[in-house]
């Protein structure tokens, strides 16, 4: 839908009226520990004054004020609004003009995988904590970035998300940041047979990270990725640690995956695992299963500074595919 209108009109200013907007918002931990699980120990710590739990307090409270702030600012606009902690969010988000998350990355990452024609903004809540790679906006900001929404001043930006498939059967989750296929114990090899294009190669690793270009500034650069920049069309794979025998040359290590070309990838582990977007959705592998990854045709548009990445890699810039 969107990406119609944008290959057909790309000067198009789109004036996007704010009449029903989704808040999905995260729980502190101090809000989980502290006033909810009321945790003892945590509690203790609190009186003692400990470093790290006065911290924790310290971001529940900015994020508390931040969401107020939202809260406060679209009443103000008369804009209908719904707020819902992350937890709490429907599987597929519809029928609404924006939905907007209040948190980190990881509540970004938690809004994108319910929606599929539906614009997301990010707020950071919290500066002291989240570093808010995908968040354009603050407290400070908000209203100021709203006015340039609606103004057309201000336009969503085409994000490459990826499909994957366990043996045929597609999972409900896009992938926005990155795949990662290993051991379900991390002090065990991952055995696999990974297939890129025309090219297959028997490998045993520590893991196989698969990322896009978002989430090319996260694991993937950690591990020694290129840095993408965030609105390059191509996805990425890196073999973390890998086990190779003396004597033994792998071709498939890492390279840019471009166009219709999938990545599959076969497990030789009896307790493997895949891992969509960090710890929290995980998927069994085990031998013989299969895992087919590739470009999905329904990208994220979301309100982020293409040049965000930069911060990484000044010199990222489009890259020429490997496959």
């Amino acid at each position: 839908m969107f990406r119609d209108v944008f290959q057909t009109f790309p000067g198009l200013n789109l004036n996007l009226k704010l009449r029903k907007v989704l808040v999905v918002h995260k729980k502190s931990t101090y809000q989980i520990q502290a006033e909810e699980h009321k945790e003892a120990r945590f509690l203790k710590l609190i009186e003692e004054g400990n470093e790290v739990v006065n911290r924790v307090k310290i971001a529940h409270e900015e994020h508390m004020e931040t969401l107020a702030a939202v809260h406060a600012e679209l009443t103000s606009r008369n804009i209908e609004f719904k707020s819902v902690s992350r937890s709490e969010m429907e599987a597929h988000v519809q029928d609404i003009d924006l939905i907007i998350s209040v948190g980190g990355d990881g509540t970004f990452l938690d809004a994108s995988h319910a929606v599929s024609d539906v614009f997301v903004l990010g707020v950071n809540s919290s500066s002291s904590s989240s570093f808010g790679h995908f968040c354009l906006a603050k407290k400070g900001n908000f209203a100021a970035t709203l006015d340039a929404i609606e103004a057309g001043s201000l336009k969503p930006i085409e994000i490459l998300r990826l499909e994957v498939a366990i043996n045929g059967e597609t999972v409900p989750e896009l992938v926005l940041n990155e795949v990662l296929i290993a051991h379900s114990n991390p002090a065990a090899t991952s055995r696999y047979i990974i297939e890129v294009g025309d090219m297959k190669e028997e490998q045993r690793s520590s893991g196989l990270w698969i990322s896009t270009p978002a989430g090319s500034t996260g694991s993937l650069r950690s591990a020694g990725g290129v840095v993408m920049p965030i609105d390059d069309q191509q996805y990425q794979y890196f073999v973390r640690e890998p086990c190779q025998r003396p004597g033994q040359h792998w071709a498939l290590l890492m390279g840019l995956v471009s166009g219709n070309t999938d990545t599959t990838i076969t497990s030789e582990m009896r307790t493997g695992e895949i891992y969509i977007d960090g710890p929290h959705i995980i998927y069994p592998l085990t031998i013989g299963d299969k895992l087919t990854i590739k470009r999905s045709k329904r990208s994220l548009f979301a309100y982020i500074d293409k040049d965000v990445n930069k911060i990484f890699s000044p010199q990222a810039s489009s890259l020429t595919g490997r496959h």
